[in-house]
This record gives C-alpha cells, sequence and structure tokens, in this order.
C-alpha cells in the first residue's frame, strides 16, 4: 500500500512536466506528422489524402537539396570556426594576461545582443554603396575589393557566416574556459618538466581532456545549424538565387507564403529527423570514444 502511494506522488511530481513536453513537444511533432501525408494549404477546411506524395517531392526537390548543402557547409564552417577560436581565446587567457574580466567580457559580449540587432548592423557593414566594409576598402585604396557582399551569390552566405561566428563564438570560449579551469594543474607543470612546449601540452592534454565540451559544442551547434532562421531572413530571406536558402526558411516559404502547409510540415519533420539522426551519432561516437 505504502510503495503504491509512493508511486502515485513520483507520478504527480512528474505530471506537470510530461503534460507540457506533451502539449508544445510531442503534438506538435505527432500533427505535423499528420498533414504530412496530406495536400492542404492551412487555411481552409479541405485536405486531399497524397500518402508519400510529400515525401517523395521533398527527395526530388532541387531547393530543398540546395537548402540542406547550404546547412550542411554553414554547419561544418561556423561550428569549427567557433570551437577553434574559442578554444583559443580560453588558452590565452589561461596565460598571464592582464585585465581578463575586460577580455572576458569582450569576448562574450555578441551573445547577448539581439539576433535582430545583429542582422541591422551586418547589413549595414555590407550594404553596397553606403557599407562600412566597402566605404574602409575605397579609403585604403582598394577599390577593385569592393563588393555587393550580401547580392552576389557566391559571397552571401560566407558573410553571414561571419556575423554567426562572430556572434557566437563568446559561447564556445565560455564552454572552453569552464572546461579548463577543470584541468589540474600539475598536468601542466609535469609536462613542462619534460620539455613539453605550449602546442605539445595543448595537443596532448588539453584537447583530449576537453572532449565533453568538444561533444557538447557539436552537438549544440548542429541544433543550432538546423534550427537557423531568423539572421537570413532578416538579411538576404534565403537569396540570392537560393545562395543563403535554408530548410528552415524554406518552410516558411511553403508554409507562410505559398500556403502549402503539408509540403512545409513535412520539410520541418525531416529537419526533426535530421537532427535527431545526428544528435544519436555523435553521442554514440562519444561513447566509443
Amino acid at each position: 500500500m505504502n510503495l503504491q502511494k509512493s508511486n502515485f506522488k513520483d507520478i504527480l511530481y512528474i505530471l506537470p512536466s510530461f503534460i507540457f513536453i506533451t502539449i508544445f513537444f510531442f503534438y506538435p511533432i505527432g500533427y505535423i506528422f499528420g498533414i504530412s501525408f496530406f495536400d492542404w494549404n492551412g487555411v481552409s477546411q479541405n485536405k486531399s489524402f497524397v500518402g508519400l506524395e510529400n515525401y517523395k517531392n521533398f527527395f526530388v526537390d532541387p531547393i530543398a537539396r540546395k537548402a540542406l548543402g547550404n546547412q550542411i557547409l554553414w554547419g561544418v564552417i561556423t561550428i569549427s570556426s567557433q570551437m577553434f577560436l574559442g578554444l583559443s581565446m580560453a588558452i590565452l587567457l589561461r596565460s598571464k594576461v592582464r585585465f581578463k574580466i575586460v577580455y572576458k567580457i569582450i569576448f562574450f559580449f555578441p551573445n547577448i545582443i539581439s539576433i535582430a540587432v545583429v542582422a541591422y548592423v551586418f547589413n549595414r557593414i555590407y550594404d553596397n554603396n553606403f557599407g562600412e566594409l566597402n566605404y574602409f576598402l575605397e579609403m585604403i585604396k582598394l577599390n577593385i575589393l569592393t563588393h555587393p557582399w550580401l547580392g552576389d551569390p557566391d559571397t552571401a552566405l560566407y558573410c553571414l557566416m561571419v556575423a554567426n561566428i562572430w556572434q557566437w563564438t563568446g559561447f564556445s570560449f565560455l564552454l572552453y574556459h569552464a572546461g579548463l579551469t577543470q584541468i589540474n594543474e600539475d598536468l601542466y607543470e609535469s609536462a613542462r618538466i619534460d620539455g613539453a612546449n605550449i602546442f605539445n601540452i595543448v595537443r596532448n592534454i588539453v584537447i583530449p581532456l576537453l572532449k565533453p565540451t568538444h561533444i557538447a559544442l557539436l552537438i549544440l551547434g548542429v541544433i543550432g545549424t538546423l534550427k537557423t532562421f531568423d539572421i537570413i531572413y532578416l538579411t538576404t530571406r534565403g537569396g540570392p538565387a537560393r545562395s543563403t536558402e535554408f530548410l528552415s526558411t524554406y518552410v516558411f516559404q511553403k508554409g507562410i507564403i505559398e500556403f502549402k502547409a503539408s509540403y512545409a510540415s513535412t520539410i520541418a519533420l525531416m529537419i526533426v529527423l535530421i537532427a535527431l539522426a545526428l544528435t544519436i551519432i555523435q553521442v554514440k561516437a562519444y561513447k566509443r570514444g
């Protein structure tokens, strides 16, 4: 009897969280999964069952493939750059540097800026006619390098990568800085006694012992890449010529602009499945060492 009461109390403790997760996580996923088998505009009461047609269309859709390719490139470059720069800054601040607290504030400050503000600022920087970047190039007599940075399909995506790296490198720095504080100073001292230089210490001590931080940043980076929408929409809206199109912006285009709710739900579900698959792969790779 007491055991039953204890179990009932345990259920009551987790019930609010379970209800919240069900309403705001499981139900939406189940809903978009259901309507992905229909042809529906998201407004009318009429739905036509089409089976797997939306999924077939997704795998042959050249824009969807382009969007996925853009996100893969974005993820590889931004995640690796943020991790490298964040780790480098964390290592530098572990040395005898004056005004460490000032540098920490400077490194982390972009993280607290609204993405809308970041998009506006970089839009101004990259502006073809009045942008600070082109103005600076003209000022140092490098007019030949001036460019419509966000108006050229060859440079638009990379320009937005710079904005993303600038904003989120501080987060990688914060996690790496916290991880470095957990490494025993005796390891560094022993390595120095054995004649190891800074590069040997970083390669053989710092990087291996920060493995949990690497994995955490990889998982968060992959999920963040798949969710990237705001900075793209506020700057290029997927253009020019789909060069900055992401699956997330394509969902918005199909569902809100073109009223193809079923196909948009299919794309959204594929984003969830890709995120889930990549996360499982990374966690299993971590467990296997």
